[in-house]
């Protein structure tokens, strides 16, 4: 592997993605819109010419189905520490398979979540520096943007889309997963940029374009044909 820059974090350092192509993440809690954002941004970047694609986690393969299944049913029927494991797996399946060579290919690649939801989203139960260590061998985006929105909001957001709420869907809960991903921004404050989420959806999808643009690699990035 190509080696890039790297960033400190407790006794191992994370590097940061080592590619040309530009690696952006999207994250937030569940109803923050991220997903809307993953889509505009794709479509947006098609269409002035740049060479963008976009992906998700968990992902659709075999483990990313197990994992959402067991989302959507019984969390109970598995350890929650096990169940990071199945994260770590997916992850590491999908940077192997998908992100690299997108990435090595001078492209712009957009996630929707990558693996600060599974510190976020896990530090309900688990350590979050442990949370943290399982993903030593994942590189991290170029930027990722927190969407910031108000648990309450995206509870309500969510109540809209569909009567049953998921597991972690509870207002208690999200406060702590917000401060999880609010420390993650203090652990990595030069990868890592708060957006306020609770702007009009073409507000925030212009912010979150303004910091990509501004980054060196988005000159070089692969253009559409």
């Amino acid at each position: 592997m190509k080696k890039g820059k790297f960033v400190k974090f407790s006794d191992f350092a994370f590097e940061v993605n080592p590619y040309p192509g530009l690696f952006i993440d999207i994250e937030g809690l569940d109803g923050s819109g991220a997903t809307t954002q993953v889509r505009l941004l794709t479509l947006k970047f098609r269409e002035h010419g740049v060479s963008a694609f976009d992906t998700k986690e968990p992902t659709s393969n075999i483990i990313g189905g197990l994992i959402r299944g067991i989302l959507k049913g019984d969390h109970t029927m598995i350890p929650m520490d096990a169940f990071q494991f199945l994260f770590v797996a997916d992850r590491r399946h999908h940077l192997q398979g998908e992100i690299t060579p997108i990435l090595k290919n001078k492209h712009l690649l957009i996630t929707d979540r990558y693996l600060w939801s599974s510190v976020a989203f896990g530090s309900i139960d688990l350590d979050k520096k442990w949370l943290l260590s399982l993903h030593k061998y994942c590189y991290i985006p170029d930027i990722t943007f927190f969407l910031k929105v108000r648990p309450r909001v995206c509870l309500k957001r969510k109540k809209l889309d569909k009567f049953a709420l998921e597991f972690f869907e509870k207002e208690k809960q999200l406060k702590e997963i917000w401060k999880t991903y609010k420390w993650l921004g203090q652990q990595f404050p030069r990868y890592i940029i708060t957006i306020d989420g609770e702007q009009p959806i073409d507000k925030v999808n212009e912010e979150i374009i303004f910091y990509i643009k501004k980054h060196p690699k988005f000159k070089n990035l692969k253009r559409r044909s």
